[in-house]
């Protein structure tokens, strides 16, 4: 964890002054916002070989303007995912975790039955999306139905660490743990629980003090106060609506995070420049074996430790994470071989019916991915 006392100064040489040439990036991220509802905002950093351009632009009554958005917060949804595995390396790190011990080892409630042949669920299971455990098991039933009544845009709200639990309490393990790739909330969740435990911090805590503080991550948060309120962009959901900020609970580590483009460009700053060690395991830690499934937002790619591998292109390669909440959709990629990284932060949700075309991937999404292959 030292190697965070030196963040500051690595991440200044090469941040340095941004420059607002913008090239053609200004014209090509205004194409992707044409087709949006008013009031739909976009904030994108593009930053290599030491020169970052970032781009504000919100659509108003038809048009597209510049605005200064990039210390507004926005919620990163999933890519919160990433923060949380940074947190289980460290305590991979500081001897506390083991990434292939039993997950039993680490939880507080005995698990039916864990093992399978020979077989059972490991911590690096929950990481890379591979358990095989339930994302929404019967528990949760209770918690959603009083969500869809009290609080309809917020789903998440009132599931709890105990609720998983009694789900685990009667699970029976029948396969074998690593085979196949199943995106899992919950997993990512359990991770947080877990090094809440073996931390004595909460997550919360956790995140402020070995991410955000570090890297000077100072606008953002895990969750919406009177204080931070007025930073926030308002969300757009899916019938164009405002939505609410997501307020959660046992969630929280799968998606509560809510940063800035400042802030989220350091963050890729970090992982690309002095990434922890967890980084290089997380190049090829299942060795690509289980691919995440086909299809547009999938296609090439493979599971890291928290981090997405994009394999369509071997000579370019490179490391990337979507978030989206109900009124926010993000993306973040960055590549060592072009010294490249990109951040796009947006106010809507990509289930709107603008922001993605049938069999597409949400646009905010795709604009990530086309920047990060983007040509000079």
């Amino acid at each position: 964890m030292k190697r965070y006392y030196y963040i500051f100064f690595i991440i200044y040489l090469f941040l340095l002054s941004p420059t607002y040439s913008q090239t053609n990036y200004l014209d090509f991220v205004s194409h992707y916002l044409q087709d949006f509802p008013d009031e739909t905002e976009f904030s994108v950093a593009i930053w290599e070989n030491g020169e970052a351009t970032q781009i504000g632009l919100r659509k108003e009554n038809g048009h597209i303007i510049q605005v200064d958005n990039f210390d507004r917060l926005f919620e990163i949804g999933s890519i919160t995912k990433t923060f949380t595995a940074n947190l289980v390396m460290q305590q991979v790190e500081a001897g506390n975790i083991d990434l292939q011990a039993p997950m039993q080892q680490y939880l507080p409630v005995k698990i039916a039955k864990d093992t399978f042949e020979g077989h059972t669920i490991t911590l690096e299971h929950l990481l890379t999306h591979t358990s095989g455990l339930s994302n929404g098991p019967a528990s949760y039933t209770l918690p959603y139905i009083k969500a869809l009544i009290c609080s309809p845009k917020n789903p998440n709200k009132y599931f709890k660490a105990k609720h998983y639990h009694r789900y685990l309490q009667k699970f029976e393990l029948d396969y074998i743990p690593g085979t196949e790739w199943s995106y899992n909330n919950s997993a990512y969740a359990l991770l947080g629980s877990i090094v809440e435990r073996q931390s004595g911090m909460s997550w919360a805590e956790m995140t402020e003090k070995y991410i955000f503080t570090p890297l000077e991550m100072n606008d953002s948060d895990v969750s919406i106060t009177k204080e931070n309120k007025k930073k926030l962009v308002p969300g757009i959901t899916s019938k164009g609506k405002k939505s609410k900020p997501w307020d959660m609970n046992f969630i929280n580590p799968a998606g509560s995070i809510k940063s800035t483009l400042n802030d989220m460009l350091k963050y890729a700053l970090a992982e690309i420049k002095i990434s922890p060690s967890y980084f290089q395991e997380a190049q090829n830690p299942i060795d690509y074996r289980v691919k995440m499934p086909e299809g547009k937002l999938w296609n090439g790619n493979a599971n890291g430790l928290g981090w997405w591998h994009n394999l369509e292109d071997k000579n370019y390669p490179f490391m990337w994470h979507a978030g989206s909440t109900g009124g926010y959709t993000s993306f973040v990629g960055f590549s060592h071989q072009a010294n490249r990284a990109v951040v796009v932060l947006s106010n809507i949700s990509s289930s709107h019916p603008k922001s993605r075309e049938k069999g597409e991937i949400p646009k905010p999404i795709k604009l990530g991915h086309e920047l990060m292959r983007w040509k000079m």
